[in-house]
């Protein structure tokens, strides 16, 4: 299994940053998240690909 930089639209960046700033209010340390998907395996359905994505968009979330 590997990763590649996930595609976020404009929205999604937003959230980031703002999880980001509150996890550094929170800690007291500054935080950076970085978002990775899984790459795609060419051996994997259209379905599959879309499943995985918006589950690693929810884990993210959490």
């Amino acid at each position: 299994m590997s990763y590649e930089p996930a595609e976020l639209q404009e929205d999604q960046l937003t959230m980031v940053r703002e999880y980001e700033e509150r996890l550094s209010q929170s800690t007291g340390n500054p935080v950076i998240l970085i978002a990775y998907s899984e790459q795609q395996d060419s051996n994997m359905s259209e379905q599959d690909s879309t499943e995985s994505r918006e589950t690693q968009k929810k884990r993210s979330l959490e």
